[in-house]
């Protein structure tokens, strides 16, 4: 037996299963009628899979040759069930399959649809042929494409730093799409990180609200260890400064804008204060009023020129969707 689906959890599963390993297993298909239903026959049909007396499933029998193509109700139970009863030989799912099952955005679905097209090993033999004045080259343009690729399929972490109350949680909330964490004109709301996925701009991250930052000795001891754990968190990420633009700059952003890979101004909607030349603003924004896509649209931008990543979807070529495929090219 053959699973066709990829992994995961579905509705409905898709098995293959050939006559000789319906005749070992005892299994047989009943029709509504109560005759059996013959690998052989030509038509689809809605039928009970049973094995030596016991109904497993109501299945839908497609006959594919000496193959009939199962489809089982698709929780895993039942899949477990088959594999107990068959011999199973699991699908390999290649990394183009895997995008496309768990795309996330039209983008990711559109690359994944190209990727199917090629073959990786097939693309690294046609390299190794290549005259040497032409090889160098080749693989260059091949990992600039995986490069690009693997942006699609490894969600980069990004972080909203900054003063309590600047804005960084409703900000959060609109980059998602929903109500995900506290958000209000009380200072400290957000304790514990708060870890979603999402896509910007096509490619996808890990977004990461954390406790607001407060001057030293203002801090109470829960929310020191709350900043803590915040701060932590951005080692090897990148991270936005989240600034309260009606308030402009305060003296404990000149810090966190010196670490910060982009620097926002907030509350776009309450008027700009003098803003201090020591700090640098990428967008004025207001995650309150400002409709929901377009805030996407412009932190997408500003990840995606800082990551010098060209507009998402099909990379023009075969491309490595695999960090480990990437090294050998």
């Amino acid at each position: 037996m053959r699973i066709l689906t990829p992994a995961g959890t579905a509705g409905v599963a898709v098995v293959a299963v050939t006559r000789d390993e319906m005749q070992a297993a005892g299994a047989e298909l009943v029709l509504p009628s109560g005759g059996t239903w013959q690998v052989a026959n030509s038509a689809v049909t809605l039928a009970r899979l049973v094995v030596r007396g016991q109904v497993l499933d109501e299945v839908l029998a497609v006959p594919r040759g000496d193959v009939v193509e199962l489809h089982p109700h698709g929780s895993p139970a039942v899949l477990e069930v088959l594999r107990a009863t068959f011999l199973c030989q699991e699908s390999v799912s290649s990394p183009a399959a895997e995008l496309l099952r768990d795309a996330m955005s039209p983008e990711q679905f559109d690359l994944a649809a190209e990727q199917l097209g090629y073959d990786f090993e097939i693309e690294l033999a046609r390299l190794e042929r290549l005259p040497l004045d032409q090889r160098d080259r080749a693989r260059q343009l091949a990992r600039e494409r995986s490069r690009v690729a693997l942006a699609h399929c490894v969600p980069v972490r990004v972080v909203l730093i900054g003063a309590q109350n600047a804005g960084k949680s409703a900000l959060f909330n609109r980059l998602l799409l929903r109500a995900r964490a506290l958000a209000g004109p009380v200072a400290g709301l957000t304790r514990d990180p708060i870890h979603e996925r999402t896509v910007l701009a096509g490619y996808p991250y890990e977004l990461v609200d954390t406790a607001g930052e407060c001057g030293e000795g203002e801090a109470a001891s829960v929310d020191a260890r709350a900043i803590a754990v915040g701060r932590a968190l951005r080692a090897g990420a990148l991270t936005i400064l989240v600034v309260d633009g009606s308030a402009g700059g305060l003296a404990f952003d000149r810090e966190l804008a010196a670490k910060a890979s982009l620097v926002v101004a907030n509350k776009a909607d309450l008027g700009d204060a003098e803003w201090p030349s020591w700090l640098p603003c990428h967008a004025r924004i207001s995650a309150v009023q400002q409709d929901a896509a377009h805030l996407r649209g412009v932190i997408g931008g500003l990840l995606r020129a800082l990551r010098n990543l060209p507009p998402a979807g099909p990379v023009g070529g075969v491309a490595a969707l695999r960090a480990s495929d990437m090294d050998r090219l």
